[in-house]
């Protein structure tokens, strides 16, 4: 059995598992039911994305290919053997990910019962084949190859003549001549109880209803190397691609087919929904973070538009392989590739924000062909959820004013203020987990009053835009200074969308304000979710945010985005191989000391306990020793950041 201190899952605690419609809006009542989790404050967010990553993007008309050839043409196993070899390399390589003698997972995606190879619904089989080949070749045979999934239907074999495994091409594998000398198997994500491992998030979980703690196959959690294996396409999460991919380690002997039944040991199942509030998001994040993705290569030779599966005339051949060490940063370039914005996608988003890897483009690289070469405009999922693009859900709140109409100024100078967060009233930055920001929740039930909620945003120029906007009873949107949009009346939205488009707005080159002032007259949900997006006349395409458009609260410097400075914080001995030691000024005695992997991933939190030295013994929270490589250090004390980069070797 290999030494679990070894793995890079380094925040999280293992043990067997032994045994285990539509919301009513009622407008007339002001019975109030508080909902866990529903938003967080972003100062709890401390992940940090300190490093530039590359993702690497080969199509198959690539001119560094032996025979580049159309992207419309059909591809043979060599040629998508060449094309995942080449992605694999211009992403950086397997140096530091794969050693001789791992087990590497490869997590495929099936879905398409019936769907052969290439078809688009499931990862294509030539992907899979040429990857292993490469896997193989970079070990010189040394190494243990696991293809995994747990599919949505019950007792979905991999053994089976009649299963998904089967119809689209992976069982053929046992039987190719080229892959005879690889140690390769299947693995059925959703085999019985006693194959589970049950891992606890802790404080890193997102999803409420889920609690803490989720089950997956202990293969997922014993392989040395865990790698996607997604087919590109949309999907009604907006995309599925490396993040949403994680759904299917859910396994189904546990939460039920299709993941959201339940069974006996888990009745809830892997909770989607609940009443008007969408939790998919939270699921699918936490999921990836237990996997905890060290590579990914993607399947974009046949991607799927408007829908997950095939329908007889939603294929959109791409002929195209991208791969990375950053499974966020690879579902950026993915989304950006199908036309659309990765900050509408709220996986994306939250995963970034948990430190899952960065959503930032100023620090992803695209190597091998330009992305403009291979983007193109594909249809969104027609269901409402896919269909908008995401609310922005980061806002500084003020007080609850005790009062009903609209037109009362309980702000002084309302129009033209300038909040900043924590400050005259107003809260910090405050995140809701949903499109609708829940202020009923917020204000924890409130009645018969007025709330302003305030934001920042910043444009790359200034441009006509779409002003995208869903509210429950009467409010009105400010931008800068202006009232853009007010309805006094009652109204309801989808639990699926964001609203509808009810302005055209004019936004200004660089900063922008905007608030939304909401009245809770009747006692029940006063939520709203907004979004400024590009001015679209064909529904099929409706919703993507301004493109570079961010939205902010307080300065627009994030604590990301700062520069590896400092001046009394240091450590000694870096490089280290068993324990280093942090001084500073004794001004910042009060401080802690944070700790982050290069993908931005909090792995311990020290505290100075009124002394100007902290001694690390190079493990994580959980006491497990981090693995070599370089480390981001934060010092903050304060409002005072301070930040040095150290080596372990």
């Amino acid at each position: 059995m290999k030494n679990l201190n070894l793995k890079k899952k380094q925040s999280i605690f293992f043990f067997a598992i032994l045994a285990i419609g539509l919301f009513s809006l009622d407008f007339i009542t002001a019975n109030f039911e508080a909902s866990d989790g529903t938003y967080r404050y972003e100062s709890e967010f401390d992940a940090i994305t300190a490093a530039t990553v590359s993702v690497g993007l080969v199509p198959s008309d690539y001119d560094s290919l032996s025979n580049p050839v159309s992207r419309s043409a059909n591809l043979s196993n060599a040629q998508v053997e060449e094309m995942v070899t080449l992605a694999v390399e211009e992403a950086g390589g397997f140096d530091g990910i794969i050693s001789k003698g791992d087990v590497v997972m490869l997590k495929v995606n099936l879905v398409g019962s019936n769907s052969p190879s290439g078809e688009g619904e499931n990862t294509d089989v030539r992907v899979v084949r040429g990857l292993m080949k490469v896997i193989d070749k970079y070990c010189e045979g040394d190494v243990s190859i696991q293809i995994a999934e747990g599919t949505a239907r019950t007792n979905d074999d991999p053994n089976s003549s009649s299963s998904v495994w089967a119809n689209s091409g992976y069982r053929n594998l046992l039987n190719d001549s080229e892959l005879s000398d690889i140690n390769f198997s299947f693995v059925n994500l959703n085999q019985s109880t006693n194959e589970l491992v049950e891992i606890d998030l802790g404080s890193e979980a997102t999803s409420a209803p889920q609690g803490t703690k989720y089950s997956v196959h202990m293969s997922e959690y014993m392989a040395d190397v865990y790698i996607a294996v997604p087919v590109l396409k949309i999907h009604d999460t907006g995309i599925t691609n490396a993040l949403k991919l994680q759904i299917g380690t859910a396994p189904g002997c546990y939460y039920g087919y299709n993941k959201t039944k339940g069974t006996a040991l888990c009745p809830q199942g892997l909770v989607h929904d609940v009443a008007h509030r969408r939790w998919t998001t939270e699921a699918i994040v936490d999921l990836c973070n237990v996997a905890d993705i060290d590579f990914v290569v993607v399947d974009a030779l046949m991607i799927l538009e408007s829908y997950k599966t095939y329908n007889g005339g939603n294929q959109v051949k791409m002929n195209t392989i991208m791969a990375g060490v950053d499974p966020v940063a690879v579902d950026h370039i993915a989304t950006k590739m199908l036309g659309l914005n990765p900050d509408d996608i709220a996986h994306i988003t939250l995963a970034e924000k948990i430190g899952l890897g960065t959503n930032n483009p100023d620090k992803i690289y695209v190597h091998g062909a330009p992305l403009e070469n291979v983007m193109r405009k594909v249809k969104k999922n027609q269901a409402e959820n896919g269909k908008f693009g995401q609310s922005n859900r980061t806002w500084i709140l003020s007080e609850a004013f005790e009062g009903n109409n609209l037109e009362t100024n309980f702000i002084t100078n309302e129009a033209s203020l300038k909040a900043e967060p924590g400050k005259d009233g107003w809260s910090e930055a405050v995140y809701f987990f949903d499109d609708r920001i829940d202020l009923a929740n917020y204000y924890n039930g409130a009645n018969n009053v007025v709330s302003y909620a305030y934001t920042n945003f910043s444009s790359p120029e200034t441009k006509t835009a779409e002003l995208w906007f869903g509210k429950q009873e009467a409010a009105m949107v400010y931008l800068n200074g202006e009232v853009v949009y007010k309805s006094t009346g009652l109204s309801s939205y989808n639990d699926d969308d964001i609203g509808s488009k009810v302005a055209n707005i004019t936004i200004l080159e660089g900063e922008n304000s905007l608030m939304v002032k909401a009245v809770n007259k009747y006692g029940g949900d006063f939520s709203f979710a907004l979004n400024i997006c590009e001015p679209e006349t064909n529904p099929l395409y409706y919703g993507n945010r301004v493109d570079g458009l961010k939205f902010y609260q307080g300065s627009l410097t994030a604590k990301n985005e700062i520069e590896l400075t400092s001046s009394s914080f240091k450590c000694y001995p870096s490089p280290a191989n068993t324990q280093t030691t942090f001084s500073f000024d004794e001004n910042n005695i009060e401080a802690t000391v944070t700790i982050y992997d290069i993908k931005g991933r909090r792995i311990n939190k020290l505290d100075a306990k009124g002394q100007n030295k902290i001694q690390w013994d190079l493990c994580d929270f959980r006491g497990n020793p981090v693995t070599p490589g370089s480390y981001i250090c934060h010092l903050e004390s304060g409002k005072k950041l301070e930040q040095l980069k150290m080596l372990i070797k």
